[in-house]
């Protein structure tokens, strides 16, 4: 039972006004800054229909304000829609924040994530957004004094306890699934350069006693779930070891020469549904045991490391068409760095494509 405006109101029209221009822009106040003013407007009756299109114009999403009511529960939805139009311009320096290390805002926005300086806690803040301003250009006098607190800016949510008394946080290492909102976290004990020698570990690589990844839900602060790798090692910095993709997470293990590809599913557990290294196949283990070649399994390079041989043997037999020259040629593209490829290393993976997974190494 709104009081309609009148015609002469500057955000009415006729419908003879419209008529010759059914895509007029939208109208603004005067002296108001139209943001945009490209966004289409629907007239009827010789008023403005609000509400089938979304405007960006700042003036329209005043007058929605004054004159419609949101949703139940929508109003805040509402009010930040105006941080497409207000942008900040002033910034605060010397800001007193907790003796945290800060490692990132999680890709939507919604969340900071922080380590404790031992690197055993987790603590994970969420933005208050915009909350001081000032009617003309910011001056450091015109704003409070509570402006210069950490905590006028940020809630923290919770804070968790990740690691025991011989591990400690990855700061470095942090993915985050915005679809559920989970973040995948990694702790670790020391790195050792003195590992022990062991059936099917690289030579030179050193060893961490225990690698355990944990998945946490960050609206609540939920560990989910958790996966633990022991004597291996895996390159946490900057997330170089694992890749996630979707809900699939692709994690390197350099010691072992394994691709390991854990799933996370709905309900928030980890699984392990594909494991590439010394085998590809899941029956190529079976398939060697029935023909009794287990027992000479270590004389045999790895599944994955036959591929890339077989695929490169392959590529170089049908570059040459003669087949008088085609030997030669293997001799000088293949053999002669047999070798080479042999010592060949994985140090990244990727995955990536849906609904077969193609994954990538390095």
């Amino acid at each position: 039972s709104k009081n309609p405006l009148p015609s002469s109101h500057p955000l009415t029209s006729t419908p003879a006004e419209n008529s010759s221009n059914p895509r007029r822009p939208t109208p603004t106040l005067p002296g108001a800054c139209a943001c945009d003013a490209s966004a289409p407007a629907s007239a009827t009756g010789g008023a403005v229909m609000v509400g089938f299109f979304r405007s960006g114009n700042l003036a329209s999403r005043v007058f929605d304000r004054q004159f419609l009511s949101p949703r139940p529960g929508a109003t805040v939805n509402t009010v930040r829609q105006f941080y497409e139009n207000l942008v900040p311009s002033y910034t605060i320096y010397d800001i007193d924040c907790p003796d945290y290390s800060f490692r990132k805002f999680t890709d939507d926005g919604k969340y900071l994530v922080a380590f404790s300086r031992n690197h055993q806690d987790l603590i994970v803040y969420r933005p208050i957004w915009l909350t001081f301003s000032c009617h003309e250009e910011c001056d450091a006098h015109d704003l409070p004094a509570n402006a210069e607190r950490f905590e006028s800016f940020f809630k923290q949510l919770y804070s968790i306890s990740l690691a025991s008394s011989n591990e400690y946080i990855c700061e470095d290492f942090f993915l985050y699934m915005e679809g559920h909102q989970y973040g995948l976290f990694a702790t670790s004990t020391a790195r050792s350069n003195e590992s022990s020698v062991t059936e099917g570990a690289i030579h030179g690589v050193p060893s961490i006693e225990k690698i355990t990844f944990y998945l946490v839900r960050l609206e609540d602060g939920a560990i989910l779930d958790e996966k633990a790798f022991c004597n291996d090692f895996i390159n946490l910095a900057h997330s170089i070891g694992a890749y996630l993709y979707e809900d699939l997470v692709c994690i390197v293990s350099l010691r072992y020469q394994t691709i390991h590809v854990l799933q996370i599913r709905d309900s928030g557990s980890l699984v392990e549904v594909r494991r590439i290294g010394a085998f590809c196949r899941e029956d190529d283990e079976l398939f060697l045991y029935s023909h009794g070649q287990a027992a000479q399994g270590s004389s045999f390079l790895p599944g994955i490391k036959q591929r890339l041989l077989s695929f490169i043997f392959h590529k170089t037999w049908n570059e040459e068409p003669d087949q008088a020259l085609r030997v030669q040629h293997l001799k000088k593209k293949f053999y002669f760095h047999f070798q080479d490829y042999v010592d060949l290393i994985i140090w990244k993976g990727t995955v990536f494509g849906s609904p077969s997974p193609i994954y990538q190494v390095w």
